[in-house]
């Protein structure tokens, strides 16, 4: 399943970390590496609970092309897809994720990742990010 968003596009390959519950102390503490952060929001205040080493990308609901989650990414240098309505429908934990400049690619099959693959080598390398 292919989504389309807006914010800033790139290249990343990871699994998905949804955050959904923020009544917990720390919501985004157990991000393992190579997460592609899926959230409603991403606040400055959020910023500093997360552990952005192990962030490839980011997925939000929030539509603001220049909101926190977008300033937080161009200044990482990760992609940041947002306007995504349904990704807490679409999107569950550990869910394989693919960032194509603004397509969030969720479980792909291989011809989608061969795609991937070699969309990402024509690219500038550095705007490819993976962990997988």
């Amino acid at each position: 399943m292919t989504i389309r968003g807006s914010g800033i596009g790139g290249f990343a390959k990871g699994r998905a970390f949804v955050v959904v519950d923020r009544g917990q102390r720390n919501p985004f503490e157990d991000i393992p590496p190579g997460s592609v952060l899926v959230a409603r929001t991403v606040s400055l205040s959020d910023s500093v609970m997360i552990n952005f080493k192990n962030v490839v990308a980011m997925v939000t609901e929030e539509e603001d092309r220049t909101g926190h989650a977008s300033l937080l990414a161009r200044g990482l240098g990760i992609p940041a897809i947002v306007g995504i309505r349904t990704c807490f429908r679409d999107i569950y934990n550990g869910d394989r994720i693919l960032v194509q400049n603004l397509d969030v690619i969720i479980n792909p099959d291989l011809a989608a990742v061969e795609e991937f693959d070699r969309l990402r080598r024509e690219s500038d390398p550095q705007l490819s990010l993976d962990m997988l």
